[in-house]
């Protein structure tokens, strides 16, 4: 029997008052569904090339070279007519620090999609996925009254693991330890 092959992803979560209100209007809108919690991805999903223990050393060392920042969301926006996404605004922290992680995992990890990865990062905070491109009119008015600007300080970036459902199966601080 072979061993389940899980992705990876490095995440950062909305604080836990702004997570629940993304929760919930997924919970009030049913075209709005992803199997992923809403997040900011700062590194696209990958799959292990060593242990999970040589890939967490270097997570722990990137994230304690970074100080605490913060991020401004603002209005919707829609990926390859099938993700609908909270934008966020330019931040030169958040873009350092996927740089970071891009550069100081390769060799650690086999990255699944790096379209996403370098130079077209685009960040911004994903509310639903794999939706149907005639259903984002439909989902974009019933959200049409919600202000999506919102600022937070990032102090943590999550390690999510997945294979159809994904959890978060460890956090890693910003700044030394």
């Amino acid at each position: 029997m072979t061993r389940p092959t899980y992705a990876y992803g490095v995440i950062i979560l909305p604080p836990p008052d702004l997570y629940r209100e993304l929760l919930g209007i997924r919970e009030r809108h049913p075209l709005l569904r992803s199997p992923v919690p809403p997040h900011i991805t700062v590194k696209s999903p990958f799959i292990y090339r060593h242990t999970g223990a040589a890939v967490v050393e270097q997570l722990e060392a990137i994230c304690e070279h970074w100080a605490p920042f913060e991020v401004q969301l603002s209005g919707l926006g829609v990926f390859r007519s099938s993700i609908l996404y909270v934008k966020v605004e330019e931040s030169k922290e958040l873009d350092g620090l996927h740089h970071d992680l891009v550069e100081g995992l390769d060799g650690f990890v086999e990255t699944l999609n790096d379209r996403y990865d370098g130079d077209a990062y685009t960040p911004h905070l994903t509310l639903a996925e794999s939706m149907a491109p005639e259903d984002l009119p439909e989902a974009k008015r019933a959200l049409a009254d919600i202000r999506f600007r919102r600022r937070f300080v990032v102090d943590r970036v999550h390690l999510l693991r997945g294979r159809g459902k994904w959890d978060i199966t460890r956090s890693f601080p910003l700044g030394p330890a």
